[in-house]
């Protein structure tokens, strides 16, 4: 999927009862239908928002590239603190502190219920 308004590639698709909704990276929004309204999407069989559905292409794979990680060591993610799980992710699998960061406060805000997803 690719934006109609900047043409960015990092777009995520949540299915809602009215419609499905598009936000691109940029923050650009847009609506289609679902078949029995005219469109072209086929309704889900439900429309709970798991953590995958808000996470954009490259934040999903950095998502799954730490859960790999915390798979391989459960016992140093669950004794250690936010700040030592961080500094391991970033120095000793070489992923972005930036990234990091950004992909756990949405995280966060997702569990707290915080993050939109009207």
């Amino acid at each position: 999927m690719i934006c109609k308004e900047c043409n960015e590639i990092e777009v995520i698709k949540i299915y809602k009862k009215e419609h499905v909704k598009f936000k691109c990276k940029n923050g650009h929004e847009w609506y289609e239908h679902y078949i029995d309204q005219g469109g072209i999407h086929q309704r889900p069989k439900s429309y709970k928002v798991k953590i995958e559905d808000i996470l954009f292409p490259s934040e999903k794979a950095l998502y799954k590239k730490v859960l790999r990680e915390i798979s391989k060591n459960p016992s140093f993610y669950t004794s250690s603190n936010p700040t030592e799980i961080v500094q391991h992710l970033i120095n000793n699998c070489k992923l972005d502190k930036e990234k990091i960061y950004k992909l756990f406060k949405k995280i966060t805000l997702y569990n707290e219920k915080k993050i939109s997803i009207e």
